[in-house]
């Protein structure tokens, strides 16, 4: 079969079998003219099912399924195309929507045709076109598809389920008002999310199948997005500093101090080695580095950063138990999605002086919006802990917003005059802000 016969025969076959079926994610990214959108993420975070999401959308506004061009190109039918074979998309296209002015095109995994850039660009520069494309974040890191499509971009990066999408997925839809029985059925779906994280498709598995699917994601993560885009030379040791990483998770700790403790279990590596592994963790978006708050920008990158995972499932698999650090994550993980999503302006640091630390700082706009603390419980002693740090905060950085995050506890604390919000970890994770 000739490459153009066997894009037709692609191309006729989605749309015969229309759109799948989906769930709604709540981030939904759209057609921008002149501009490619480019939907990265870590593998199996439900990039192409976002795709179907945008096209739904674009029905239900009006446009006919033949406008809208989707084509998944790591289909077995299409390993010999090229970026000039993508050409031929354009008559296939015109062909379909005779007399139409403008073009939607839907490039899923386009990172497996070498040069794909030039084709959307041109694209862009010529034609009334929109453009969507996916990728695993390991080919298609933003800094790259900025500068390959000269700022004819905008990227849309995709995070596991939010506590919010994870409930819709398992059927639950979250009334006006909460009864008990609901706050029963929120707790156990919130242990399971602790415990096995927010990827789309472990939500109805049973706990085995959880652990072994999560297992060959982290498998995806070494092989396909670390070596093959890298070209990892020692194998044994990014699988070592992957460990001590995860191990470590939602606390301090710079390269060098990942550096001692890959030596202290006999890994043979350099700390450059390291410092190239550990940044190559950074870009496929595995770890989010969350550094301390200083009065430059300079000061702030040279701190020790604490080190958070794209989800929770991952710890699970080496036998990570600590509750505390697992919700901090959780915290962590949904302010960079409100980031990410909703407020391209906000900031996450930490913060620390004298003694005194406070898990989270949330800056926007430049000014300081709100100070968050994370722990289990509040006990006598944490809480004195908590709220000292969270007062001396509050007044260095000027700010009255203050939140403890607990596991189960609600209520309103006071200290110094302060007062100090207690929100329950499935209260807050309910609310996209605030």
């Amino acid at each position: 079969m000739s490459i153009k016969s066997a894009l037709e025969e692609v191309v006729e076959e989605f749309l015969r079998l229309g759109v799948p079926r989906f769930k709604r994610r709540e981030v939904s990214p759209s057609p921008i003219r002149g501009k490619a959108v480019a939907i990265i993420g870590l593998r199996r975070v439900g990039k192409t099912y976002l795709l179907y999401q945008v096209m739904s959308e674009l029905m239900r506004r009006g446009k006919r399924p033949e406008e809208l061009l989707y084509i998944n190109l790591e289909d077995n039918r299409l390993e010999s195309l090229t970026s000039k074979d993508l050409s031929y998309l354009v008559e296939i296209y015109a062909r379909r929507n005779p007399g139409s002015k403008e073009m939607f095109l839907f490039l899923d995994e386009v990172q497996v045709v070498e040069g794909w850039e030039r084709f959307v660009r041109r694209l862009l520069e010529r034609r009334n076109a929109h453009v969507f494309v996916t990728g695993s974040s390991s080919k298609l890191l933003s800094y790259e598809i900025a500068s390959t499509l000269r700022g004819r971009s905008l990227t849309q990066r995709l995070f596991p389920l939010s506590f919010r999408e994870f409930l819709l997925f398992k059927g639950f839809s979250l009334p006006k008002v909460v009864t008990e029985d609901d706050r029963g059925l929120i707790r156990g779906y919130l242990e399971e999310y602790i415990r096995y994280g927010g990827f789309p498709e472990l939500v109805e598995y049973e706990e085995f199948l959880k652990l072994r699917t999560l297992q060959e994601y982290l498998d995806l993560v070494i092989y396909r997005d670390l070596v093959e885009r890298f070209g990892i030379e020692k194998l044994g040791a990014m699988r070592a500093l992957i460990r001590v990483v995860v191990r470590n998770f939602a606390r301090k700790s710079s390269v060098r101090r990942l550096y001692t403790m890959l030596q202290s279990i006999g890994v043979k590596i350099s700390v450059n080695k390291v410092y190239e592994y550990f940044s190559y963790l950074e870009d496929v978006g595995f770890v989010f580095p969350i550094r301390r708050l200083e009065t430059s920008e300079v000061e702030t990158m040279r701190t020790i950063p604490k080190l958070y995972l794209i989800d929770n499932g991952f710890p699970t698999l080496y036998g990570v138990r600590d509750e505390g650090f697992r919700i901090e994550n959780l915290v962590a993980l949904e302010l960079l999605r409100r980031r990410y999503y909703w407020s391209p302006l906000m900031e996450i640091y930490y913060w620390q002086s004298r003694g005194n630390e406070v898990d989270f700082v949330v800056k926007e706009g430049g000014r300081v919006r709100e100070l968050i603390q994370v722990t289990l419980t509040l006990d006598p002693d944490v809480k004195r802990r908590e709220l000292s740090a969270l007062v001396a905060a509050s007044e260095a950085l000027g700010c009255s917003n203050l939140k403890v995050i607990t596991l189960d506890e609600e209520g309103v604390e006071e200290q110094d005059g302060k007062k100090v919000k207690v929100l329950s970890l499935w209260g807050w994770l309910l609310k996209r802000s605030g």
